[in-house]
């Protein structure tokens, strides 16, 4: 029923005009959806359960560099007391050089109210290349995401880097689009996704295997591999 509910409200937006607002050269956007299973890295965020998003964005020529700043929040069940919500927010600048495309910036992940201190917030540096040739049909991407909030302690009190590699494909097939990834969580999770992607009556649907390779049970917040197939919705407007 929730599923249901949530594509309708995003049929419904799909009807709505373009809410995209002009701030002087630059426009704020924003976009909303829904989860069937909100996985991050290899890991369910939810529990199984559903989970809706809305976020905005905003992006503004600076120079020879675009500037963007957004959030994004959605429902969770990872972090206790954290009122079932998390919260981020970022910041960066991308650049077009030929065929490739350099993305740099700073994200915050937030967890209002968690019991422990130290979960209420971690942040990452970041930084993406995707190489586009022009006029294929295809793309190859790596990404880099930086710890800025000193790792994570397991129970024996040891620390460990929470660093994220990846490397990632895209294939357009004309009716549906394709992507391949995979990545790698220090100390964590190695995690391989195939998606195939379609627009339809102005909504983008996404279906996803993901394949979750545990690397150290003793940190990781689910203790065993996984496979999961999930269906997502996103408007922007």
């Amino acid at each position: 029923k929730i599923i249901l509910s949530s594509f309708a409200s995003l049929l419904f937006l799909s009807q709505a005009s373009n809410a995209e607002i002009k701030i002087g050269k630059g426009s704020l956007t924003f976009n909303a959806g829904v989860n069937s299973q909100y996985i991050s890295r290899g890991v369910d965020q939810n529990k199984d359960t559903v989970s809706p998003f809305v976020g905005a964005d905003f992006t503004h020529p600076l120079g020879d560099f675009n500037f963007y700043l957004g959030a994004w929040t959605t429902t969770q069940d990872n972090v206790t007391g954290a009122g079932g919500q998390e919260r981020d927010y970022y910041l960066g600048i991308t650049k077009s050089m030929g065929m490739a495309t350099l993305d740099v910036g700073y994200i915050s992940y937030n967890y209002p109210g968690a019991d422990v201190p130290s979960q209420k917030q971690y942040a990452e540096y970041y930084g993406k290349i995707t190489l586009a040739p022009e006029k294929q049909p295809y793309t190859f991407g790596i990404a880099y995401y930086q710890d800025d909030t000193g790792g994570i302690k397991n129970s024996s009190n040891k620390k460990y880097d929470r660093n994220y590699y990846e490397v990632n494909a895209t294939y357009d097939f004309g009716p549906v689009q394709s992507l391949v990834s995979y990545g790698v969580l220090d100390n964590d999770t190695n995690t391989t996704t195939v998606s195939i992607s379609k627009e339809l009556v102005g909504i983008g649907f996404t279906l996803s295997y993901i394949n979750a390779q545990k690397d150290d049970a003793t940190l990781s917040q689910l203790n065993r591999n996984r496979d999961y197939i999930t269906l997502s919705a996103k408007k922007t407007f």
